[in-house]
């Protein structure tokens, strides 16, 4: 095996590693953990862009090892004698590992991509979830708060409403005290006129 393709089964082995770690049931708060470490590490940052290239290279080696197992095939038609048709055999076989290897390493990549962005999605709906609880709890609060509120509101118009009656009640026992004493007056003015009256009678009796 030549050295890149040394390599590019390294990077299908760490692909392996790395998804095997993934799809395990680790806790999600440890999960959580390792998605934010890879979300704000700027090691694993650094090394996007290096994968990326990497990615670059294995797919032009997919297509090379494809384009090679292809011509392999086609060249079967061709008569062979014991030595050659082992050396065929033999190069369609290196062909056909290149293209497997390759072609796994590159179906890993883009499934380690979209198992990361699909935790990522769960971290953020759970992150949205807890959002919605928490203004679902402080909306209950709050109508909780009004309905206090409203409660006070009724005891205090009440309240107002019985000083108002108490309010027009002394009003009116005022009114009618004071009606009461002019009437009294009014009595107590005619009394005298009257008392006035009889002393003057009585007076002009004396003198005739």
């Amino acid at each position: 095996m030549t050295l890149y393709y040394s390599l590019v089964f390294l990077l299908l082995v760490a692909e392996s590693a790395a998804f095997v770690v993934l799809i395990l049931p680790f806790p999600h708060a440890w999960r959580r953990g390792v998605l934010r470490w890879v979300s704000r590490s700027t090691l694993v940052a650094k090394s996007q862009v290096a994968l990326k290239f990497a990615f670059i290279f294995v797919l032009i080696l997919f297509l090379d090892a494809t384009n090679r197992t292809y011509s392999v095939q086609q060249d079967k038609n061709e008569p062979l004698d014991a030595r050659t048709e082992a050396a065929h055999h033999a190069k369609k076989f290196y062909n056909q590992r290149n293209m497997y290897l390759t072609g796994f390493t590159l179906f890993l990549s883009l499934t380690y991509v979209l198992v990361v962005e699909l935790l990522a999605s769960e971290d953020n709906l759970e992150a949205l979830k807890r959002q919605a609880t928490n203004h679902s709890k402080e909306y209950l609060r709050a109508t909780d708060s009004e309905t206090q509120l409203k409660s006070e509101i009724e005891k205090l118009n009440k309240e107002l409403d019985e000083e108002k009656k108490k309010t027009l009640d002394f009003e009116t026992l005022k009114q009618q005290a004071s009606n009461q004493g002019d009437e009294y007056n009014r009595l107590a003015d005619r009394y005298n006129a009257l008392e006035k009256q009889l002393q003057s009678g009585d007076d002009d009796k004396k003198s005739n």
